[in-house]
């Protein structure tokens, strides 16, 4: 058989982006599939990608394969040769296979059970793979029939629904709990729905050695695939991790058992308890479902021109938690199409900008001290949970069409609202940047928190430490709290003779006591 020509311009070219992969619910043998390419150079044939991320038929392989769909052509067998590949952010081919000539029928599949190893890409070389927990998937499509050209681009884009839930757990009189003891925590819903129950209670009685564990039960059918992380607080308010595991349901009851990493007497014996309290801080990853789905085409015209397509268009790009990078640039927000650079996210703000504070199309209000500023209940909703579950259940201040907001001076509220609609920040002193910090840990807007947080690091001084100090202490943001901590240890007496000082020991003693008690057992 004859080595396909795989420098052929010729190709059909597919690129898959799934936002959040790593938080796929499937089971080996159980695939997640791309949407649909439809190739008319190839008699309009139907095509997806299936990918296994557990494995096709082996959990440590990812599984990776070409579909060809029932619809479309009314052909019965098509030729065709291809290559896999998955790609880097910045569309280096990070691994790829590739076949041989092959006939397809309708809803036949060929690839490679054994295509990667989920080590590598879970885990080894995850930054390579997973920049921003995103997994780019290629597949290129030759036509042995070379009569027929085929030159097609597609673009998809596949979002997995995350919901992240963190909460502190707080048990008391711990050097007391038997065997015979269980303590519970709950996560309930805005109607008080039990969503999610947690049972800690102590193992390994006849081996001699309380271990503890955490038996998870979901209720909520919507939920299939939870990531638990737990850590434990020690005397001086520093967390370490306590254990995490992963659990991937397939019907029936949603269940699972976490062991946690210390044991009772090493939290005994190791300062982790502080007046009998065991502080334990817990992070809950769910994935529900697949958000959004997205698929363009892109046509780039004669092939006298010698056009080649970037190794990776980031058309209709899918939402990240980071500023994404280009050849190591930051694009910030503004996107390369065929190398032509295009504004389309920077149009996006100013239009959504327009709207705020503005009537226009509003639904409801903001009533603070001295204004009524108008709203859209679906801009708000979408940038914070507090506000979605406000809009999206019968509450009061859906009921009566505005929002009682009098904690928070109408700037705070200005700036938040800006925030929300464009995701800019204006200048920021201080003192406004700590305003915004508690408003965004009120109406839970997470990404407006940590550019706070940023903000409120970069301009501590002497002079503001201490109440900084006392809001992250307030908020339970042990990051931002640590960060305090050292400068205020860096500062030394500066802070120490301050009046600052001297209010925070009248009014936390404890909070003044824990850096004292480092302060004092520094190198």
């Amino acid at each position: 058989m004859a080595t396909p020509n795989y420098g052929i311009k010729s190709t059909c070219t597919f690129l898959w982006k799934i936002k959040n992969f790593n938080f796929l619910w499937l089971k080996t043998s159980q695939k997640i599939e791309s949407p649909v390419f439809v190739v008319d150079g190839l008699e309009n044939t139907e095509w997806v990608m299936h990918l296994y991320p557990r494995g096709c038929s082996s959990a440590d392989k990812i599984g990776f394969y070409l579909h060809r769909k029932d619809g479309g052509s009314s052909t019965d067998e098509i030729d065709v040769y291809f290559e896999l590949a998955f790609l880097s952010e910045s569309g280096t081919v990070l691994c790829s296979c590739r076949s041989v000539k092959l006939t397809f029928s309708k809803c036949s599949s060929w690839g490679f059970d054994s295509f990667k190893s989920r080590e590598n890409v879970f885990v080894a070389y995850k930054s390579g793979y997973l920049p921003f927990n995103t997994l780019t998937a290629q597949c290129k499509i030759w036509n042995c029939d070379k009569k027929v050209d085929v030159h097609k681009y597609f673009l998809a884009g596949t979002c997995v629904a995350v919901q992240q839930i963190s909460f502190h757990w707080q048990i008391e009189k711990f050097i007391t709990i038997g065997y015979n003891d269980t303590k519970h925590s709950v996560i309930r819903s805005i109607a008080n729905e039990i969503l999610v129950k947690f049972d800690l209670y102590l193992t390994g009685e006849q081996l001699g050695e309380e271990v503890i564990e955490i038996g998870i039960h979901v209720f909520d059918p919507n939920k299939k695939y939870l990531f638990f992380k737990t850590f434990v607080s020690n005397y001086y308010g520093e967390f370490d991790n306590c254990g995490m595991k992963e659990f991937v349901w397939n019907g029936g009851e949603k269940k699972g058992t976490l062991t946690l990493l210390f044991s009772k007497e090493r939290l005994q014996h190791e300062s982790y308890l502080k007046d009998d309290v065991l502080t334990l801080y817990c992070e809950c990853i769910f994935s529900t479902g697949i958000v959004s789905e997205t698929i363009q085409t892109i046509d780039f015209g004669i092939d006298s021109l010698n056009t080649a397509p970037p190794a990776v268009l980031n058309v209709g790009r899918l939402p990240t938690d980071g500023v994404e990078s280009v050849g190591g640039l930051p694009t910030d927000g503004v996107e390369n199409v065929g190398g032509l650079p295009t504004d389309d996210a920077i149009s996006l703000k100013e239009d959504l900008g327009s709207l705020c504070s503005r009537d226009v199309l509003s639904d409801m209000k903001f009533r603070t001290n001295t204004n009524m500023i108008p709203i859209h209940t679906q801009i708000l909703g979408a940038r914070s949970s507090v506000f979605r579950a406000m809009f999206t259940n019968d509450m009061k201040e859906k009921i009566e069409g505005s929002v009682d907001i009098t904690d928070l001076d109408d700037d705070t509220v200005r700036r938040m609202l800006l925030y929300m609609y464009t995701d800019k920040l204006e200048d920021l002193q201080w003192e406004s940047a700590f305003q915004l910090y508690m408003a965004s840990n009120k109406y839970d807007i997470a990404s407006l928190r940590s550019r706070c947080r940023a903000i409120l690091q970069a301009k501590m001084s002497p002079n503001n430490a201490c109440q900084i100090l006392i809001l992250a202490n307030l908020h339970l943001d042990e990051a931002l709290k640590k960060t305090v901590q050292k400068y205020i240890l860096m500062q030394g007496k500066t802070i120490f003779s301050s009046s600052e000082w001297k209010l925070l020991m009248k009014t936390d003693l404890q909070l003044a006591a824990e850096i004292m008690y480092q302060n004092c057992n520094k190198d």
